[in-house]
Order: structure tokens, then C-alpha cells, then sequence
């Protein structure tokens, strides 16, 4: 009775555990492919719990009871592997310690304060408001980067950000993978199709935003035009807000038009959606796409005025194949 009763408890207590795992996953990456896995698991260490409850009506010497009680002890123990989950997609959403160059106390001060980044001649210049980062990269190119990941090694890149959504887990690449139209240097491609999604290019140096309407063919003429670019889902163009919705409290990002200028705008904390597009418009930003700010997908970083690569959120994940890379 005793052995039951311990093997009662170890259930009771990887079932608490998977419970908060199922919330966590919930609250920070939404109904994906995680929450599923470990509601699975937390519905069989459950299971788990009322089978050794009731152990002393089994009988133990069926060679099917012994496989349960087996698989059941596995369950219990990949618990912890889905801790080491959550864990990651808790700590994926935090920013490291970031020290910005400029504290705007009032968005007045934003468009001297870029003026004065992009005449400081750093790398990016990062600047900071009440709900906001805001990193501006004095850079010569924008692109649209498939396939392997940008190595901080290139001394070219000064910002890398993850881009389009992709259709499913992959660990290898395929740009069938990618949401939606996208190219670099010339190629088109074709990723999953979903409707409703908006565009960026950078053509001849100059960065835009395109709304769903016209955004396939403004991918098509940038790849004709030798540029970069790709679909997202629109946050807000020519300040209207886009049709994208969230229920998820998490860090978000968008790539920003500010004064002509492309930028990336992060949440400095985890908030709500509509009070980080609300954020958005109190900084005068009309023109703004969508960045995969998933847990894991939120891999970033920027190039200091050492030329030494910090890590914004740095924590990669494999099956991300997707970036958009500031370059000068």
C-alpha cells in the first residue's frame, strides 16, 4: 500500500506540474503545437494518478498492466522535458538588459532623436519611450534572408530580426514553409498562401509598407526590380489599423516606418495587443508590419557601436529559417 500510495503522489505532483505547464504555454505561445503536446501529457499523468490509485484492484501480474504502469512512469517523467519547455518559451519572451542610447520623454523628441542617431554614425542607435524600444540601424540595405540563419559573424549585418510567419514546424528549410509571397535578390517565391496579408519592400534603398490589396504584386515587382521583400500580417497602414487580432499578454514587434525611415519597435514588457498598437499610434507610427514575435521565433540582435553583436532576445530556435537583416 505504501509503494501505491508514494506512486500516488509522484502522479498527483507531475499532474500539478503539467497543469502549469498547459498554463503557461497558454498564456505566452497560444494554441500551438506545445499546449496541445502537454495537455496530452498532463491528460496522461492524470491517468496516471487514478491508476495507481486503484492499483490494488489491478492485477500486477498481466503482462498489459505492466506495459501501462510503464508507459504511465514515462509520461511522468517527460513531464520535466515539457518543464524544460515552458521554461524556454517563458524566458524566450524577456528582453536582456537593454541600455538605451535616449530616453524620449515626449514623442516630440523622436524625430530629432533620429535625426541625431542617424548622424551619430553607430551602428543602431537604440531608443526608449515609457512602453517602447525603438531600434534604428543606420544601414545601406534591407533584406529579406531564407534558409540559414545570419551569422553574427558578418560584420556587414547591424540588426536581425525574425520576418515572415511559417507555415509549420520544419527543422529543415523549404520556402514552401514561408507565409506568403517573398524574395531576395531577384527570386520569387512562393511560400504557404494565406489571405489577407500585407507587404514590405525595399527597392533602390527605399522601404515600404503595402497594404493587403496590393501586396502580392508589390512582392512580385520588387523581386522584377532586383529588391527584397515579403508578406506579414498588417498592424496599422496609413493609420488604420490592421485586421490582425491577439488575445496572447506577450512581448510584440513590428517593423516601423518612422519619418521614411525603416526601424524595429519592440514592447519593452509584456502587455496586451491592442495597448501595443494604442503604444504604436501615441508614437505617430502610421505604417507598421507585423514581426513573428513567437516564443523561440523572437530570436534578435543588433551590432553595438564595438561592432560586438547583443543579443536582444537571444534564445534561437531551430525551426525558424526566416529573417529580415539590416545591413551597412
Amino acid at each position: 500500500m505504501a509503494g501505491s500510495k508514494n506512486k500516488a503522489t509522484w502522479f498527483l505532483f507531475t499532474t500539478l506540474l503539467s497543469i502549469f505547464n498547459i498554463c503557461t504555454i497558454r498564456i505566452f505561445d497560444g494554441y500551438n503545437w506545445p499546449f496541445y503536446a502537454v495537455t496530452v501529457n498532463a491528460v496522461l499523468s492524470l491517468g496516471g494518478l487514478v491508476f495507481h490509485m486503484h492499483e490494488d484492484k489491478t492485477a500486477r501480474k498481466r503482462l498489459v498492466t505492466g506495459i501501462v504502469r510503464l508507459l504511465l512512469l514515462l509520461n511522468s517523467v517527460s513531464v520535466f522535458l515539457m518543464l524544460g519547455l515552458s521554461l524556454f518559451i517563458l524566458t524566450s519572451q524577456y528582453h536582456n538588459p537593454q541600455t538605451p542610447d535616449k530616453v524620449l520623454s515626449s514623442t516630440a523628441e523622436l524625430e530629432p532623436a533620429m535625426e541625431e542617431a542617424e548622424a551619430s554614425g553607430k551602428n543602431v542607435v537604440l531608443l526608449e519611450t515609457d512602453n517602447l524600444y525603438i531600434y534604428y540601424a543606420n544601414c545601406s540595405d534591407i533584406s529579406f534572408v531564407a534558409g540559414d540563419r545570419p551569422s553574427k559573424d558578418d560584420e556587414s549585418i547591424q540588426l536581425c530580426v525574425a520576418a515572415a510567419f511559417q507555415h509549420s514546424y520544419q527543422l529543415d528549410f523549404r520556402h514552401s514553409n514561408i507565409v506568403g509571397w517573398h524574395t531576395s535578390g531577384g527570386l520569387l517565391e512562393r511560400g504557404t498562401p494565406q489571405d489577407r496579408l500585407g507587404a514590405f519592400t525595399y527597392v533602390d534603398g527605399i522601404p515600404r509598407i503595402w497594404n493587403i490589396d496590393e501586396s502580392e504584386e508589390a512582392v512580385r515587382q520588387a523581386a522584377a526590380m532586383g529588391g527584397s521583400g515579403y508578406q506579414q500580417f498588417i498592424v496599422l497602414c496609413g493609420g488604420q489599423r490592421g485586421g490582425h487580432e491577439s488575445d496572447e499578454f506577450r512581448c510584440y514587434r513590428v517593423l516601423a516606418l518612422l519619418n521614411g525611415k525603416a526601424c524595429i519597435i519592440d514592447s519593452r514588457t509584456q502587455m496586451h495587443y491592442s495597448e501595443f498598437i494604442s503604444a504604436l499610434e501615441e508614437l505617430g507610427v502610421r505604417d507598421a508590419l507585423y514581426c513573428d514575435m513567437g516564443s523561440g521565433w523572437n530570436y534578435s540582435w543588433y551590432r553595438n557601436t564595438e561592432g560586438k553583436a547583443v543579443d536582444i532576445i537571444g534564445t534561437p530556435w531551430p525551426f525558424s529559417h526566416n529573417w529580415l537583416v539590416f545591413r551597412r
